[in-house]
């Protein structure tokens, strides 16, 4: 809509494009640090303006100025956000005076951030100085302007200054001019004998014999009996312990070191009390904490102890005595079926109370909620309504809003017997699954049961009774709107179980069409209960490899934003189908790299790889290469490897240590493999979770 009248606007506009001259997608977004009263114009604005690039990765917006007569605050300046697809997003300031208008935003914009953040924009040209001209005689009538001063050089009279066109009558007389110098007029020519000063070089000579004089001034120098009443000779030099010599000032003395076996001597460099073998005394009670010379050690003297503390306090080894019992850890809840019915509505209960996501502005009784938010981060809330009303992580490429994360789950405590989930319908894909203390109620993912897409719904869950519950939400394309709680009830944090999970890869753990729920049906989630891990964050994205970008980025180029950022305790990294056409050299150079940039940045992480997967009896030369180059990249790394292939499970240093037998075969490949004979079933990834949890736990100490 048109900007009100009497407000002054900047047309600001802006193009963004790869190196290759592609365009950019994403937004740009424009705040105000304040409320801006605009009395002139009867206007209060606030907020923000956020424009969405074009199909050129153009946009044309039009602000209001940062100049605006009777606004307030003054002297303020936009926070420019931009959130470009694949990049990092980046914030900086401008400042838009009214007359510059039009402006691009790349004349105005920084190069680096960290320059400084705003960023002059030219004002018009200011209005002429003034001046103070001269010449003989009176000044011309049209010599100058308003505000100039005319020095008279005939008279010595000062005139001005020029005011409505017109020159002052009479000059300002200037006294005590100079008229001549030592006497003399016209050129003048100075030289030492007329002003009484020394020939040249007189004083240098004079500095130089001052400096050579033993005594210049006469009072510096000392006869011995000068100096004898100055130090009495009767003044002593007495030896202190372990030394000899010394007596009055009348003589020369000496002092020397007293040698010898007593207590108040010395021992000479070669005596033998130096050399011999002698037997400690027992004295280790003194260096006790208590006791009279205690040792103390920094943590710094210790080589290697600081690494040594650090992993031993970011995670601990795997054990098989420490895993849940297998029968129970992934089986269903069996306390009363919970009653779940969803509505296309935004309004609770009357008399509910609301638990929101952070970020998520509050009202009326409405708390941020002690959630505790599982298998993603980066948090965010969306930007403008109804979107800022609602969560979505962006810990997943391309790490956007609107990108989505396929899986990622909320727990909390509650002793309420009702409470509602707010959520937005996007579509059929907008799924989740109840969990109950531990167990889930359904095995796969749930309808939400939304109608009309992009429109908020409420998920009503009756549990049948009041009583303290963990419960647990996991979400695909779920924009999460908070909890609805009955005003007896009460909401409690719950903490993560098993250290944090985490699979890289493709859509074998990213799901497909051939199971249900996405990555949250796939093998993964599975996986992830049977090890007894909550935090289980499924980082694949379908299409992907080592060297294959498919339609995100290979591993490598995610890897520094999806997996290292997040510190995971453990990692499984299962790809390598789609790059097996590639060649074997470059893709041993990308697993290579890709693992020691792993081993660097996550160095206390416990990795796993899983080789080539294979969705036939009889694998293909090419993925049989494969599988046994990665094997190879594996061991070289010191990362334990699992072959889908053959089942052989290899340890740290590349030893076989069990071999379960490959785990596609022609006996089970209708069972397990899906229409398009790549993906694996709802049934394949029931089965796959045990097989990898079985090699697994045969590559755990016991």
């Amino acid at each position: 809509m048109p900007m009100p009248a009497g407000i002054a606007t900047v047309t600001l506009t802006g193009r963004y494009v790869h190196p290759d001259g592609s365009p950019f997608a994403g937004k740009v977004t424009f705040a105000t640090p304040a409320l801006l009263t605009l009395s002139g114009a009867d206007t209060i604005a606030a907020g923000s303006a956020t424009v969405t690039l074009d199909a050129a990765g153009q946009f044309s917006v039009i602000l209001v100025a940062t100049d605006n007569a009777d606004m307030q605050p003054t002297d303020w300046a936009y926070r420019v956000t931009e959130q470009l697809t694949g990049i990092d997003p980046r914030t900086y300031s401008i400042v838009l005076p009214s007359t510059n208008s039009p402006v691009d935003l790349a004349d105005i914009a920084p190069a680096d951030p960290a320059l400084g953040s705003y960023v002059p924009v030219p004002g018009p040209a200011g209005s002429a100085g003034n001046t103070i001209l001269s010449g003989n005689g009176t000044p011309p009538s049209g010599a100058g302007r308003d505000g100039d001063y005319w020095m008279n050089l005939d008279a010595w009279e000062l005139y001005g200054p020029k005011a409505s066109g017109a020159w002052p009558g009479t000059g300002l007389p200037i006294t005590d001019v100079i008229n001549s110098v030592n006497g003399q007029t016209g050129t003048v020519v100075l030289r030492a004998a007329d002003v009484g000063a020394d020939t040249a070089g007189a004083a240098t000579a004079a500095v130089t014999s001052h400096t050579a004089a033993v005594d210049p001034h006469g009072d510096r120098a000392y006869t011995d009996t000068q100096i004898a009443t100055r130090t009495p000779t009767s003044r002593q030099i007495t030896a202190g312990t372990g030394l000899t010599g010394g007596g009055s000032l009348t003589a020369d003395r000496s002092l020397a070191v007293a040698f010898g076996t007593t207590g108040t001597t010395a021992a000479a460099g070669n005596d033998s009390r130096l050399s011999d073998a002698r037997t400690p005394t027992p004295h280790a009670a003194s260096h006790a904490a208590a006791g009279s010379d205690p040792i103390t050690i920094a943590q710094s003297q210790v080589t290697g102890l600081t690494a040594a503390l650090a992993g031993a306090s970011s995670s601990t080894a795997w054990r098989r005595r420490d895993l849940p019992d297998q029968a129970l850890a992934d089986s269903l809840y069996t306390g009363s079926a919970p009653t779940i019915s969803t509505a296309q509505t935004t309004t609770p209960t009357t008399g509910y109370i609301k638990y929101a996501p952070p970020g998520v502005t509050l009202a009326g009784t409405d708390v941020t909620g002690p959630f505790a938010f599982l298998g993603a981060g980066g948090l965010q809330v969306g930007v403008s309504a109804p979107d800022n009303s609602y969560a979505l992580p962006t810990s997943k490429y391309p790490n956007t809003y609107a990108s989505g994360q396929s899986i990622w789950s909320v727990e909390f405590g509650t002793d309420a017997q009702i409470f509602q989930v707010r959520m937005k319908y996007i579509s059929t894909a907008t799924t989740y699954r109840l969990s109950i203390d531990g167990r889930k109620v359904t095995d796969l993912m749930q309808s939400s049961g939304g109608t009309t897409a992009g429109s908020g719904h409420l998920i009503t869950i009756d549990l049948g009774s009041a009583a303290p519950r963990r419960i647990r939400l996991d979400f695909t394309t779920f924009p999460f709107g908070g909890v609805y709680l009955p005003p007896t009830a009460t909401m409690w944090q719950v903490p993560a179980q098993g250290g944090r999970l985490m699979v890289f890869g493709d859509s074998l753990s990213d799901g497909s069409a051939q199971n249900t729920g996405a990555g949250a049906g796939s093998w993964f989630a599975r996986a992830a209960r049977l090890l007894g891990v909550t935090d289980a964050w499924e980082q694949a994205r379908g299409g992907t490899g080592y060297i294959t970008p498919g339609a995100y980025a290979t591993l490598a180029d995610r890897l520094n934003t999806d997996v290292i950022a997040w510190a995971p305790d453990r990692l499984v990294i299962w790809a390598g189908y789609n790059d097996n056409g590639g060649n074997q050299t470059t893709i041993k150079t990308a697993a290579d790299s890709l693992y020691a940039a792993i081993k660097a940045g996550l160095p206390n992480c416990q990795v796993y790889v899983i080789g080539c997967w294979s969705a036939t009896a009889t694998p293909a030369t090419s993925v049989t290469n494969t599988d046994a180059t990665l094997r190879t990249a594996a061991a070289a790394a010191g990362f334990p490897f699992i072959s889908p292939l053959t089942g052989g499970c290899y340890d740290a240093t590349g030893t076989l240590v069990a071999t379960h037998g490959a785990w596609i075969n022609s006996g089970n490949i209708a069972g397990y493999i899906g229409s398009d004979n790549v993906h694996p079933t709802d049934a394949g990834h029931v089965y796959l979770s045990r097989r990898i949890v079985t090699a697994l736990r045969a590559l755990m100490p016991a």
